[in-house]
């Protein structure tokens, strides 16, 4: 019996040292390679994920910290292990604009070593915002619209950004009008409106934080006339504002198709083109003494023929905005230029009551369509395909024109 033991206890003695031995030891400084190691500094913090090849697999690495590159005084880091030999960790309560020197210290089961190899990094120093060139992406007869965006925030919260305008340079926020805006994911978008057309502009956004503001580049610009129309490199030149209207966003007069007057109730009893552009009389198109836009405009304006709508419809890109509550359309033609309309849905009059008000937006063409019955217009919605032209209605309801003129 006590042999049997004997026997057993031998077995299992030379069992554990042959497990022993065969553990894995942590190789020398020379056998471990830093494969990669990334540092992402910021302003009081920073990033780090390193990657190591051996042929043992590492369990721990801390992370030596200091701002001596002879390491005098250091902070331990013990790093979080990803995948095999890949770890990382986060770097707090740094100083920013200071430059700091990294080391690492590896380990396992049984041995550890320092690695020869030293990262260094700097983090940023906290400072005024950083922008973006400024941009003029919409110009009329009397506004602007001035774009920008920030570049970075300095590492500090933005207090205001917005635009400075003036018709002297170099505006600043000290001596000039400004705009104020809400910072939506650090753009800014300005509407300024009431410009004077005798005037040349110089505008600039800008941002601040605690360090200090900061300005975007200078653009100078002047506001176009009216009655020279809008070139959006179509057929033909685009009002920028309805008939009866000062500003874009405005619904201006409503007309009956063919009459050159709006009045206070708009009913097939007191419609004055009874009975003429039909198939009695043969005419299909306006001529110039029914022509809204040219009663009231001047010669040199007429209201849209249908393929001409067609033309600002296919041709130009359309950007929903709101101005001054108003929806609508910015109509551009970004191969051609910075120049735009504003198309606002101020929907159209039957009898007294004004109907699709910022639902819908109505524009009478100068053709009857083909029954004669109607005639074709321009209708504008919100939504994924906001226009559709070659549509019609009854003539003798109340719809805004918005004239255009030849180039």
């Amino acid at each position: 019996m006590k042999k049997i033991f004997k026997c057993i206890f031998v077995g299992l003695l030379g069992s554990l040292l042959t497990t022993a031995c065969q553990q894995e030891e942590m190789p020398s400084v020379a056998e471990v390679i830093m494969d990669s190691v990334a540092i992402v500094p910021a302003y009081v913090d920073a990033e780090v994920v390193c990657k190591f090849r051996s042929n043992v697999t590492i369990e721990h690495v801390i992370l030596y910290l200091s701002a001596d590159p002879d390491f005098s005084k250091v902070e331990k880091i013990i790093l979080t292990k990803e995948l095999d030999n890949q770890f990382a960790g986060k770097l707090t309560s740094l100083i920013d604009g200071k430059t700091y020197y990294v080391r690492y210290e590896i380990s396992n089961t049984w041995s550890q070593v320092m690695l020869d190899e030293v990262e260094e990094f700097t983090t940023y120093a906290f400072a005024p915002p950083v922008m973006a060139a400024t941009e003029i992406t919409d110009l009329t007869f009397n506004s602007a619209i001035i774009e920008g965006k920030i570049i970075r925030d300095g590492g500090k919260k933005i207090q205001r950004c917005g635009v400075v305008y003036s018709t002297s340079a170099n505006p600043t926020l000290e001596n000039t009008q400004k705009v104020i805006v809400v910072d939506t994911e650090n753009s800014i978008f300005c509407y300024l409106g009431g410009l004077s057309k005798d005037s040349v502009y110089y505008a600039r956004t800008f941002a601040e934080n605690e360090m200090g503001i900061t300005y975007g580049d200078e653009v100078r610009f002047e506001v176009d006339t009216l009655w020279e129309g809008y070139d959006l490199g179509l057929s033909v030149k685009w009002a920028h504002v309805n008939i009866g209207a000062t500003y874009p966003e405005e619904a201006g007069d409503y007309f009956a198709w063919g009459e050159v007057s709006p009045k206070a109730e708009y009913l097939l009893a007191n419609y004055e083109r009874s009975g003429e552009y039909c198939f009695a009389d043969g005419r299909k198109v306006l001529e110039s003494q029914d022509d809204a836009a040219t009663a009231n405009w001047g010669g040199k304006w007429r209201m849209p023929t249908p393929s001409e709508i067609d033309e600002l419809c296919s041709k130009c890109n359309w950007k929903w905005k709101e101005i001054n509550g108003v929806g609508g359309y910015v109509v551009s033609n970004t191969q051609y230029g910075a120049k735009s309309i504003f198309i606002p849905l101020v929907g159209y009059k039957d009898g007294d009551k004004l109907k699709s008000y910022n639902d819908y937006g109505y524009y009478w063409s100068c053709k009857v369509n083909a029954d004669a019955d109607d005639a074709e217009m321009l209708r504008v919605m919100p939504g994924t395909s906001p226009v559709s032209s070659r549509l019609w209605m009854s003539r003798y309801l109340g719809l805004p024109v918005r004239a255009v003129c030849p180039k």
